[in-house]
């Protein structure tokens, strides 16, 4: 079921994004405030998508005081964020695709317009340069995989099952499984993997370039300055480029 030049185009997507994630802490607060939101409860024992953040919040090394702060913050707000996306063309040969998430998105966006011109970019649709994918990355125990069948086969049968659209095994003896499936379903299928035994240690609507430009030196140096900008944008969540 899987597309090496796809799972390839992924990878280069995931690894330009987590290369360079700032204010980590902001974006995991902002992860649970969607949690409680969606699952409308600020209890991890009953809402498992806020279990689920803490957890990562935990492994990305945030301080217990921090969340359990973070949780005390945001179970009482009554302001709800919504996820927006703000796509521009810097210089003519990139494209990018802003993922944000605020309860002020017209503010948000009129405060970063001077921003983005003066650095030679402007707004305009670029979703037809990229294919976008939900992904899941999940751990199973490989103890649990049928005697007689294989890692591959099992995740294989659970993706048909569930409608994933494919998978890649990532590593066999860590029992890692990526799915990819259509990102209207993510959240439903995360849910069941979960109830199939799958560790979901991520789950993203991610969008994957179809083409990649190279920049010159002199070109990339700007350009990562621009990036370093738009990251201090409020609400900023990712940032996915067509930037070899």
């Amino acid at each position: 079921m899987a597309g090496h030049s796809k799972w390839a185009n992924i990878k280069h997507t995931k690894a330009l994004k987590d290369g360079a994630r700032a204010a980590l802490f902001a974006k995991i607060s902002r992860q649970i405030r969607m949690a409680i939101q969606e699952g409308n409860s600020a209890d991890p024992a009953i809402n498992s998508l806020l279990r689920t953040e803490i957890d990562r919040a935990l492994k990305q090394n945030m301080p217990s005081g921090t969340i359990q702060n973070t949780l005390n913050k945001f179970k009482t707000t009554k302001v709800q964020l919504k996820k927006y996306r703000m796509d521009i063309r810097y210089k003519r040969a990139v494209y990018l695709i802003c993922i944000l998430y605020t309860d002020n998105f017209s503010g948000v966006k009129m405060d970063a317009t001077p921003l983005i011109k003066k650095a030679g970019g402007e707004f305009m649709d670029v979703g037809n340069l990229f294919e976008d994918y939900g992904l899941i990355q999940t751990r199973f125990d490989t103890s649990k995989v049928p005697q007689g069948s294989s890692l591959e086969d099992n995740a294989t049968n659970d993706a048909i099952e569930l409608g994933a659209e494919e998978i890649e095994i990532e590593d066999e003896a860590e029992g890692t499984v990526n799915f990819l499936c259509n990102p209207v379903v993510l959240l439903s299928l995360s849910q069941s993997l979960t109830k199939l035994g799958y560790a979901v240690e991520n789950s993203e609507h991610i969008f994957s370039p179809m083409k990649l430009v190279q920049l010159s030196a002199e070109d990339q140096k700007a350009y990562d300055v621009f990036i370093e900008k738009l990251r201090n944008i409020p609400g900023l969540e990712d940032i996915y480029d067509n930037v070899e």
